[in-house]
């Protein structure tokens, strides 16, 4: 399947994928869809990507009036599978705040199961 990403669906896959309990192969697993969504140095810079501990934990926050064009990535069916077992079990969602990153992502992964 190919999913179109923007900078902030890329970030935040990145952290939902990172909050994940797994055994050690689904964690490698799990690494490489991170590896190929992850923003490169140069994009970071650009959106002003900036790490922070909170509370013991690594927070990632970037400029929100910056912003990177949109690129597009392959995913195998078993990635696609772990992409949607991630969304469907986070329970952070932000109703608001998560649902211009989220919902495109969402009606694109979960359309073939309507």
């Amino acid at each position: 399947m190919k999913l179109t990403l923007d900078h902030t669906q890329r970030l935040n896959l990145h952290a939902l994928l990172g909050a994940q309990r797994a055994d050690v192969g689904s964690i490698r697993a799990i690494w490489v869809i991170q590896d190929r969504v992850a923003l490169d140095a140069d994009e970071e810079k650009v959106v002003e990507v900036k790490r922070e501990m909170v509370a013991g934990q690594e927070r990632v926050v970037w400029n929100p009036a910056r912003s990177l064009p949109a690129k597009e990535f392959e995913f195998t069916d078993p990635e696609v599978a772990r992409l949607k077992a991630a969304i469907e079990t986070w329970d952070s969602y932000g109703v608001n705040a998560d649902r211009r990153w989220l919902q495109p992502l969402v009606e694109t992964l979960f359309s073939a199961d309507r």
